[in-house]
């Protein structure tokens, strides 16, 4: 069975319990994993697949909880690196009802090269790269960008995800991240965005003028999520939306995570991974849109994603 490597960041979540005090005058904070490449590692698994996640956490009680978790869900950990201290992120909802943030960045940026056994990484794999903090600066950064060549160098099954934080990037990394962001459209073979992320690197409003921008650059197979709406994928000379499935929505943390997850378990799956037709990727999203709606139905992203059993 072919395995996806994901790189990036894996951190933890404390979420703010109490309601609209915000993080100044809020008490109650509940321990949470986070990291939108764990999650999509995760979801592979979960489905069936075999994953791998790149990265670093601390040494310390955090950085041991992130593990065993990856471990509980058999992601494959022995390139995740244990050294310094964990990222930490706080968040919770203000007296306003607006997202109140803060992010205290530990080791993950210290991820190096020389921390990947590429002996373990075959040219049937998949590499998956989600930059929420990848396209900080920091030795990351500057594996994201071999890990990138080395993959282009044996032909692999490329994927990307940019992962836009607004809290992350500042105004003036802006237009750093875009950039940084259309080097790996440039080289992906499958590249997930929301509606909000490609009207921000296009810079178009419209989301078929993006699309074609983004293929113009170089994706070969775009999926923009819209939430309840389904997901639009292009080929870039097929489009369409496919529907997703209704559900009761409780916490959508995770649910992008998930999808791509269940894209890429499936791609995995394939000997054709650079031929697959139109017909058939709508077939995988459409997959994937149940998956990522599941998630949905619950607390916490890795807890409420479903098995492979589930979608059956």
């Amino acid at each position: 069975m072919n395995k996806v490597f994901c790189i990036g960041e894996l951190l933890i979540d404390f979420i703010g319990k109490d309601i609209n005090k915000g993080l100044k005058n809020g008490f109650n904070f509940e321990k949470k994993a986070g990291g939108a490449p764990a999650n999509v590692a995760a979801a592979v698994c979960k489905l069936g697949g075999e994953s791998a996640f790149l990265g670093q956490v601390g040494n310390d009680s955090f950085g041991k909880f992130l593990v065993e978790m990856l471990e509980s869900v058999n992601i494959d950990s022995e390139m995740t690196k244990m050294e310094g201290c964990t990222t930490l992120a706080f968040v919770a909802i203000d007296e306003n009802g607006e997202r109140d943030f803060e992010f205290n960045r530990g080791s993950d940026g210290d991820y190096s090269f020389d921390s990947i056994d590429l002996s373990k990484i075959h040219k049937e794999d998949i590499i998956h790269f989600g930059s929420a903090t990848g396209f900080l600066e920091g030795e990351l950064k500057n594996t994201y960008f071999k890990l990138l060549e080395y993959a282009k160098r044996d032909d692999m099954f490329i994927s990307f995800d940019p992962n836009y934080r607004d809290a992350l990037i500042t105004s003036c990394k802006l237009e750093g991240f875009i950039n940084d962001s259309k080097t790996f459209v440039k080289d992906a073979d499958f590249v997930k965005l929301s509606d909000e992320e490609i009207k921000l690197i296009t810079k178009e409003e419209d989301l078929k003028s993006g699309v074609k921008i983004l293929h113009e650059i170089g994706a070969k197979v775009v999926a923009i999520t819209l939430g309840a709406e389904g997901t639009l994928i292009s080929d870039g000379e097929d489009m369409a939306i496919v529907p997703s499935i209704k559900i009761k929505q409780v916490d959508s943390t995770g649910a992008g995570d998930s999808f791509v997850g269940a894209v890429l378990k499936q791609v995995a799956d394939r000997k054709d991974k650079k031929d697959i037709t139109f017909e058939d990727w709508k077939k995988i999203i459409s997959y994937a849109n149940k998956v990522g709606a599941i998630t949905c139905t619950n607390y916490g992203a890795i807890d409420s994603m479903p098995y492979a059993k589930d979608i059956e």
